[in-house]
């Protein structure tokens, strides 16, 4: 789509599963990583990524290691606007969710047009800045430069004006993401909330807890990263953007999924660099992060948290998908035997009452 750009210049775009009315949408933001330097987002044998630390020799051809740990930053043009090259892939993990099956009739998002927002700026949907990175394509290969665009606020604003124009008449927004992508639903929930004035902007965090990150200078620095306006604690790290959000957005229902011991996060945000804390991540710090993330959640008005035992990453399957044989899957039960995730995303979705 014009005005937009991935990471290593290509356009960008939308896909859209379009309802009649128009008055409601589903935002979904793909996740994938993230990368802020020539380690993590152009890697090559002398500049490569934290799985194996920086300025050693690194023949690992793996995510980390030499191969960015953001998916298609690289990628001469992975959305291309005929609906090929990474368009069936990633559309393909999460079109069996029950979140966009229509035929269901207790589904809220039923009649929202879904609109999917691919990824590939490597900036958690949030940046507005290029950078220059030198890498080399082999041992022996001349050094090039790579211009690394992290376009990701700047593709959303085109997105939408976009969609202002094309859906005048919303007045309500879902606003979800998983991964990257659910910090980028989170980084843009004023964005949103801007675009579509006169509608209700809800948004829903699958595995993007906004805790403390030891990146989190870099990664100001690199994407130019762009945060909430008027957000005094917001410079500081992502549980003062939390904090803002929760108190500056009453009534927008802010919802987060997370795993105790999510491995991902742990990795991405509290693990210094090389092979050992790749194996085994910080968990236990993560827990502390993400317990004192909910303090802040259960005394707001407006949010919620939806936390599971275990180590995985993203949530999103256990709300159901629909199997090859046209059956369906459980929904996954709460800890304590309350609501299931399906009946909780529910009562978000439409403010019922037990979601908080």
């Amino acid at each position: 789509m014009e005005g937009s750009r991935c990471g290593a210049g290509a356009q960008a775009g939308l896909g859209l599963n379009r309802a009649d009315g128009g008055e409601e949408l589903l935002l979904f933001l793909q996740g994938g990583g993230a990368c802020w330097n020539a380690g993590t987002c152009v890697p090559s044998p002398y500049q490569f990524g934290p799985l194996c630390d920086y300025g050693q020799l690194c023949l690992l051809d793996a995510s980390g290691g030499q191969q960015p740990t953001a998916t298609f930053v690289r990628e001469p043009d992975p959305y291309p606007a005929d609906g090929g090259g990474a368009w069936p892939s990633q559309l393909a993990t999460v079109e069996d969710s029950l979140l966009f099956d229509r035929t269901l009739p207790d589904n809220p998002f039923r009649a929202a047009t879904f609109v999917f927002v691919p990824y590939c700026t490597g900036d958690l949907h949030a940046g507005d800045a290029e950078q220059v990175y030198p890498w080399k394509q082999g041992t022996f290969s001349e050094t090039s430069r790579f211009t690394m665009h992290f376009w990701g606020a700047r593709n959303m604003e085109a997105y939408l004006q976009r969609l202002q124009v094309t859906f005048p008449s919303v007045r309500r927004v879902w606003l979800m993401g998983a991964s990257a992508g659910g910090y980028g639903a989170q980084l843009n929930l004023e964005r949103v909330r801007r675009a579509f004035p006169s509608a209700e902007v809800h948004v829903l965090a699958d595995s993007a807890p906004l805790i403390r990150s030891v990146h989190f200078e870099q990664w100001k620095q690199a994407w130019s990263l762009q945060l909430p306006s008027g957000c005094e604690g917001c410079d500081a790290g992502l549980p003062g953007v939390a904090g803002h959000l929760l108190e500056s957005y009453p009534d927008s229902r802010q919802a987060l999924l997370s795993y105790d011991e999510d491995k991902v996060i742990a990795w991405y945000f509290l693990a210094g660099p090389g092979l050992e804390e790749f194996l085994n991540p910080p968990v236990v710090s993560f827990q502390q992060e993400l317990s004192a993330l909910q303090a802040t959640y259960d005394i707001s008005t407006s949010g919620g948290t939806f936390r599971l035992p275990g180590n995985e990453h993203v949530m999103f399957g256990g709300y159901g998908v629909r199997r090859p044989d046209g059956g369906t899957t459980a929904p996954f039960p709460s800890r304590d035997g309350g609501m299931d995730l399906r009946a909780w995303v529910h009562a978000w979705a439409t403010g019922d009452g037990g979601w908080r």
